[in-house]
């Protein structure tokens, strides 16, 4: 009889584990078969725009208030920036009859549903951006480019740990070292060590005084070489070297292929990073609410401050600020040089589904062919990554 319990114990306890074992296998099942559904329906052959096309109805299109995505540019006024753009046709084949077709939408609309109600759930879930594996990726007429999500996931890349030179876009650490180490109202003087300055002009005398958030914006906006250089000489008068203050930035920030040799982005073989690390310093810049506050300036008055000069008028060097078909770009910084080819980085929103918040990305883009085409290229990507990705 005890032979007997002995065994029956021991049958019992094997008979808990197996059944253990069995339950975290079926969870495990599930899991696997919703992420599949999920990404089956989202991306499934019959498309929103298959079926308004089917309907007869108008292409769909979506807005967005930039007020709602950028969260750190307070001084932006609702109204200024609008969103709208179409949603891309679909390749997907058009269903053998509008029965069908109806009743693959309510369907599908059901599904989309039920789905979603689980994704809302959670407000940041780890699956996403979800990739659409039925969009191919894109070819890039560039040396190297990368979209980073505010995660630091990488959403495209080519050649991104390549070193290459990066023109103007040294800019950006520039900024960051001068809002860092330079305090607010402080008066920059126009030197002529600054006036002789090779490239892009702020059109300034010797002699002349500005304040550092408006030699910032000239800086920043048109490029201005003399503006950056104007802030080495400002750090060099009080015996601070400004390219050490770069490269210990780059070091701090982990960005182990990226070096500085001059405040402006002239070539230079000690001046280079790679796409990858200098997406990573947007992304670390974008807290940096008075540096993001003038990139995304596209024309702007400063009021002149020496006696006897006159007010300036700034454009930005960055066109697709001005495209009307590149809704939601939040700013950006343009470079070039013979060496380095047409640069630009960008940050622009993805829009979340079912009232998730909207998400910011950056792109960065180096070695394009020339100044129009590391904009074209560039539009090209953010469309891309528009429609590749749910966030």
């Amino acid at each position: 009889m005890k032979n007997y319990q002995k065994y029956l114990k021991k049958f019992i306890a094997l008979e808990s584990k197996f059944l253990e074992e069995m339950r975290v296998a079926l969870i495990l099942s599930v899991a696997l078969i919703f992420g599949v559904v999920l990404q089956q329906v989202m991306f499934s052959d019959t498309t929103q725009t298959d079926i308004v096309k089917a309907d007869n109805a108008s292409e769909k299109k979506y807005t967005a208030s930039v007020v709602g995505g950028v969260k750190f540019l307070p001084e932006q006024k609702e109204g200024d920036l609008t969103l709208s753009q179409s949603t891309e046709s679909s390749k997907a084949p058009i269903a053998s009859s509008s029965v069908e077709l109806v009743k693959e939408k309510e369907i599908k609309k059901e599904s989309i549903s039920m789905l979603e109600d689980v994704v809302v759930a959670d407000s940041n879930p780890n699956f996403l951006p979800i990739r659409n594996l039925n969009l191919e990726k894109i070819p890039l007429d560039v040396k190297s480019a990368i979209v980073l999500s505010e995660d630091k996931k990488v959403l495209f890349e080519k050649n991104i740990n390549e070193r290459l030179p990066i023109a103007s876009l040294t800019k950006i650490m520039s900024a960051l070292v001068i809002l860092e180490n330079i305090k607010e109202g402080e008066v920059i003087t126009i030197t002529k060590e600054a006036i002789a300055t090779e490239g892009v002009s702020g059109r300034f005398t010797i002699g002349e005084k500005l304040p550092m958030e408006d030699l910032l914006k000239i800086m920043l906006i048109v490029s201005s070489n003399d503006a950056a250089e104007a802030f080495y000489e400002y750090f060099k008068s009080n015996d601070v070297d400004m390219i050490a203050l770069m490269n210990k930035k780059a070091e701090d920030l982990g960005l182990k292929d990226t070096k500085f040799s001059n405040p402006v982005g002239f070539d230079d073989p000690d001046n280079y990073s790679t796409a990858n690390d200098y997406a990573n310093l947007i992304l670390h810049s974008l807290s940096n609410k008075k540096l993001w506050s003038i990139l995304a300036i596209k024309d702007g008055i400063v009021k002149a401050y020496s006696d006897g000069f006159s007010d300036r008028r700034l454009i930005s060097s960055n066109k697709l600020m001005f495209d009307k078909d590149m809704p939601g770009l939040l700013g950006g910084k343009t470079g070039y040089t013979q060496n380095a080819g047409g640069t630009l980085m960008i940050a622009f929103n993805v829009y979340g589904k079912n009232g998730r918040d909207d998400s910011i990305v950056v792109s960065v883009v180096l070695g394009a062919d020339n100044t129009s085409s590391r904009f074209t290229e560039t539009k090209k990507l953010i469309n891309w990554i528009r429609s590749a990705y749910i966030f």
